[in-house]
């Protein structure tokens, strides 16, 4: 299933807001919140879902391939019509 830009941005929040709260709680906190190890183990796993929401995210950004690979000036020969671009 695919994410709109609003839900990866949600999950993004979402997941700094995690982020805050392992950086900021005792060991056995975190451990407890987030079912880990360690501390340092969630920092970790968190940090891991940031990267790749954000990756998701730029994806967003990149531009648009328009190209699919149509040669519509040739079409346009064929239909008769003086030219496409």
């Amino acid at each position: 299933m695919t994410m709109t830009r609003y839900e990866i941005e949600r999950e993004l929040d979402s997941l700094y807001k995690d982020l805050e709260i392992a950086h900021n709680s005792d060991e056995q906190t975190v451990c407890r919140v987030f079912n880990t190890d360690s501390k340092r183990e969630a920092i970790q796993v968190i940090t891991d879902e940031i990267d790749n929401y954000e990756s998701a995210l730029e994806e967003f950004d990149q531009p648009a391939n328009d190209d699919d690979g149509m040669d519509y000036d040739a079409l346009c020969s064929v239909q008769g019509l003086a030219r496409y671009a």
